[in-house]
């Protein structure tokens, strides 16, 4: 700084401080140039540069060692995730097709068994307010985990760290045991379904290698690959997915043009008729799972997490909406408009071409859903286990719990195969896993989980950020309290109807 009304007096220097609080400054520092003196044309006057690069965000990798070297710790830790995350840079699209690959299940192709008794106008209408509700609630997710990511000064948080910090360490435990259950019941079903395609297409191949072949892959695909290299997998089965879908949606308009506008006609506006669709739908759009993971690499910002959650929200809505209009359409023109019992071989009845087309999406969905459960599940596991062992031995867990993001990063090759050879063997020894496995999942996030919790834990982290700072910055969902209470509103009504 100068101060006016005092000289200031430079003097060439090339010779570094003496002495560093770590040796990471003498590779972080840059060149020193000696001092010119002034001429004619001076210079543009240049920003004054610092021993140490700023953060580009404010919560990254904060530890305090009382000195300068502070701001030069920041960086240890992120090389580290960069190595994670397969360079460390922030991928937006990465998150959208992981939110494409994980909200997509095979369970849409079944929803127009629950639409049918509506029509096309009330089903549709019906399936967008469950997509606003839906998002609505996984925003909430989103701004709560990079709220406990800036606070906590870590990169990824979990779903246990959220309900931990706003709802005390009680029901935090409790809230992480039954999300650990449902988050390991959404693999075995991956797995289970996946294992079923892989028989009907392989008859002679044992079971338990019909459910191990792609989650083995998986498997070695994160633990032992960068990044990029699950993200180019996940992107080519999204396109896979994509593919199938349109020939279903194609063939589909093509064989029953004509009935699919009759069935425009037909609308019943009973609430016995819409209700029933509304759980499936959440269910099938729902990609609570994988949010927090989702803001790990979306971008430095809430806001861009919410942008990626709408776009890539969006294409899911879409292509239920198509599947559900060309199912009624051709249920419209066979007379069945009481009820469909299996869409797909409704589908298949008038075109059996159309059965490849029904597997691709099918192992798509699947797929990259078991993707992006098994890239945020052992975070979400190493969470419980030091939670539950905080709780019941508080010395050892708070020491464990300052060096748990090392010895995460140490054990996610370890964490990951756990979680998915498990599956593998309830899958080949449980025939009704698969079925079982949905039902479980069906209840809770829709129930509780992710029903009634995003609203209760962001209605107290507001509270506590505006008793802290009553200035603070508008919310990342509009809406205030209002928009609180009615999706917990909403979350109560689906509880009530399970």
């Amino acid at each position: 700084m100068f101060l006016p009304g005092h000289h200031h007096k430079f003097t060439p220097s090339t010779s570094p401080p003496a002495a560093f609080p770590s040796p990471h400054l003498r590779r972080l520092r840059p060149p020193l140039r000696p001092a010119t003196l002034a001429s004619a044309n001076p210079p543009a006057p240049s920003p004054l540069t610092f021993p140490f690069p700023s953060p580009r965000r404010q919560w990254r990798w904060r530890r305090s060692t009382g000195g300068v070297g502070d701001a030069v710790l920041d960086a240890a830790p992120a090389e580290a995730d960069a190595s994670a995350t397969g360079g460390g840079k922030k991928n937006f699209w990465a998150a959208v097709s992981l939110i494409i690959g994980t909200a997509v299940g095979p369970g849409m192709l079944g929803l127009p068994s629950a639409t049918i008794r509506s029509g096309q106008a009330p089903s549709a209408a019906a399936i967008l307010l469950s997509w606003a509700y839906v998002v609505s609630s996984i925003v909430l997710v989103a701004e709560l985990s990079f709220s406990a990511m800036e606070r906590g000064g870590v990169d990824e948080v979990s779903f246990t760290g959220l309900a931990s910090s706003t709802l005390g360490a009680g029901l935090g435990t409790v809230v992480a045991v039954v999300y650990a259950a449902l988050s390991f019941s959404l693999i075995v079903a991956c797995v289970a379904g996946i294992g079923s395609l892989v028989a009907q297409l392989f008859p002679a191949v044992n079971p338990v290698l019909a459910n191990a072949l792609f989650p083995c892959f998986a498997g070695v695909l994160i633990a032992f690959f960068p990044f990029k290299a699950v993200d180019g997998a996940n992107r080519v089965l999204c396109g896979l997915m994509l593919v199938s879908i349109t020939a279903l949606v194609v063939t589909g308009v093509s064989v029953g043009r004509s009935s699919l506008l009759r069935s425009l006609g037909y609308a019943c506006l009973s609430p016995g008729a819409i209700l029933p669709a509304i759980p499936v739908t959440v269910l099938t759009l729902g990609f609570h799972v994988i949010t927090p993971f989702i803001c790990k690499i979306v971008g430095d910002s809430v806001y861009d997490a919410r942008r990626a959650i709408l776009i890539g929200g969006a294409v899911p809505l879409a292509m239920v909406l198509s599947w559900n209009a060309v199912i009624l359409g051709l249920a419209s023109a066979s007379g069945s408009n009481a009820g469909i019992g299996d869409p797909i071989k409704l589908l298949l009845s008038v075109n059996p071409a159309a059965l490849p087309a029904v597997r691709g999406f099918a192992f798509a969905a699947l797929a990259t859903s078991l993707i992006g459960y098994a890239m945020s599940f052992p975070k979400q596991l190493a969470d419980t286990v030091e939670l539950i062992v905080q709780r019941f031995s508080p010395k050892q867990g708070s020491l464990q719990h300052s060096n748990s993001s090392s010895e995460f990063g140490r054990n996610v090759a370890i964490l990951t195969w756990m979680v998915l050879i498990i599956p593998i063997f309830i899958a080949s020894f449980f025939s009704a896993a698969f079925s079982r496995a949905l039902d479980f999942a069906g209840v809770y996030a829709n129930c509780f989980l992710f029903g009634i919790l995003p609203p209760v834990m962001a209605w107290i982290h507001r509270s506590e950020k505006r008793k802290r700072s009553p200035d603070t910055c508008e919310d990342i969902l509009p809406g205030g309290n209002a928009i609180l209470l009615i999706l917990f509103s909403v979350a109560m009504v689906l509880a009530i109807w399970h």
